[in-house]
């Protein structure tokens, strides 16, 4: 009731502030257009990377200069939130996808429809992932970067130990009493109080061809057959001791670590696992080996099945000042940089454009054609304004079942009922 109550307020403060008169930035005669910018999460290399376009374009023209800011990734929401109430921060902002149905809905972003070279910016762009942006026919945000989930396999250890690839969940499961007599865990995923559980629940969901909602999204469907199916898996992987029984309470960094020191052969990740793992805990990445998710051997349905599919993307705030000057800037940086135009294992995900698929075209990421026709395959969390708070009660369902304070139907069950409650507010 709180967040919805919260939903409501920002709304109509908003509404309040978009037909008041703004303090904002003023133009001085002869001086260029500043137009900030806040990206939200990425390494080093993203944060250099973009540090030096943002100086080369300052110094290539005069009419707009650019001020940049590195913010923490975890912080996005509540200060989308903040500068939506106040009316003011950014121009742009460099954000998970989910966040331009939410603040679409509310004002608080730009709808890029409203610029004429949208079409042409459009088309450039895979065809699948404009609806992960859209809202009410706009879309808000320019997808930068794809992050589809797959497996991530210790190559070395299924040598080490004469086990083959894992095509389903049955071969998961049957590589669980190998590795068990020598202390090993078959897999492994976070499932602390996070949405990171989330993340690691819904690709087997989506594999199984479950759905998180019914067609219309007025009911939770994640606790259909295809979710019981998925929760019950990995309860049966922790329970018969093929998961580190710790787990229920591990958060990203302890389960890399879990991974990364061999001790658990699988661990669902995406296309940032090949810089972490190196970077952070010097893994040798020869021993890296991705694979599409595995499946139920036979299909629950009613859905075909999916890859979970994560985005990255650039918006313009809806108080903006100077959209149109916002408008080249997001171009100039975020689509024409040929940095987008080339697969880049740096950049932890693959470019949305369709150059970068182009035949011919080369990537440092490991099983590179693994990663693209995941992307092609995948779907993303559904574009609802209250999916953060589904995310959660699905984490809470996942977290309660492999403790053991609930069964997989009963936990999914009462998110369910929890969900239901949200989407009746829309």
């Amino acid at each position: 009731m709180r967040k919805t109550v919260t939903r409501r307020f920002i709304c109509a403060v908003f509404t309040l502030l978009s037909i008041g008169c703004y303090s904002g930035k003023e133009r001085a005669a002869g001086e260029p257009v500043e137009v900030s910018m806040w990206m939200f999460g990425g390494v080093e290399e993203q944060d250099r990377w973009l540090r030096q376009a943002v100086d080369a374009f300052n110094a290539g023209q005069r009419d707009i200069r650019v001020e940049y800011e590195n913010r923490d990734w975890a912080t996005q929401r509540e200060s989308l939130i903040t500068s939506t109430i106040a009316g003011e921060g950014p121009d742009i902002i460099r954000v998970h996808h989910k966040y331009s149905v939410e603040f679409g809905e509310l004002g608080g972003l730009y709808a890029l429809d409203q610029f004429a070279d949208f079409p042409q910016v459009e088309e450039r762009i895979l065809d699948n992932l404009w609806e992960h942006v859209e809202y009410g026919e706009q879309h808000f945000g320019l997808p930068t970067q794809i992050l589809p989930f797959v497996m991530a396999v210790n190559r070395d250890m299924l040598e080490r130990h004469g086990l083959e690839v894992p095509l389903s969940w049955d071969d998961m499961m049957a590589l669980g009493p190998v590795l068990k007599e020598r202390g090993l865990y078959a897999f492994t995923m976070p499932a602390g109080p996070n949405e990171g559980t989330a993340y690691r629940f819904l690709p087997l969901l989506y594999k199984a061809g479950g759905r998180v909602f019914n067609e219309d999204w007025t009911k939770a469907a994640f606790n259909g057959p295809a979710g019981r199916a998925a929760l019950e898996f990995l309860v049966s992987l922790k329970e018969r001791g093929f998961m580190p029984q710790a787990c229920a309470a591990y958060a990203f960094d302890e389960n890399a670590a879990t991974w990364c020191t061999e001790k658990a052969l699988l661990s669902i990740e995406g296309p940032w696992w090949q810089y972490i793992v190196s970077n952070s805990y010097d893994f040798p990445t020869e021993k890296i080996q991705l694979i599409a998710v595995p499946g139920p051997v036979e299909h629950l349905g009613p859905h075909p099945s999916r890859t979970l599919l994560d985005l990255v993307m650039v918006a313009i705030t809806g108080y903006t000042q100077v959209p149109d000057e916002a408008w080249t800037v997001l171009k100039a940086l975020w689509l024409d940089d040929p940095q987008w135009h080339t697969p880049n294992a740096e950049m932890l995900g693959f470019p949305t454009q369709k150059i970068a698929y182009a035949p011919g075209i080369e990537s440092n990421f490991i099983d590179s054609e693994v990663l693209a026709a995941a992307g092609r395959n995948g779907l993303a969390w559904p574009g609802h304004p209250a999916v953060t708070q589904i995310q959660s009660q699905m984490a809470d369902a996942v977290n309660m079942a492999l403790s053991g304070v609930m069964s997989p139907e009963q936990a999914l069950d009462q998110a369910a009922e929890q969900v239901d409650e949200i989407l009746a507010d829309y």
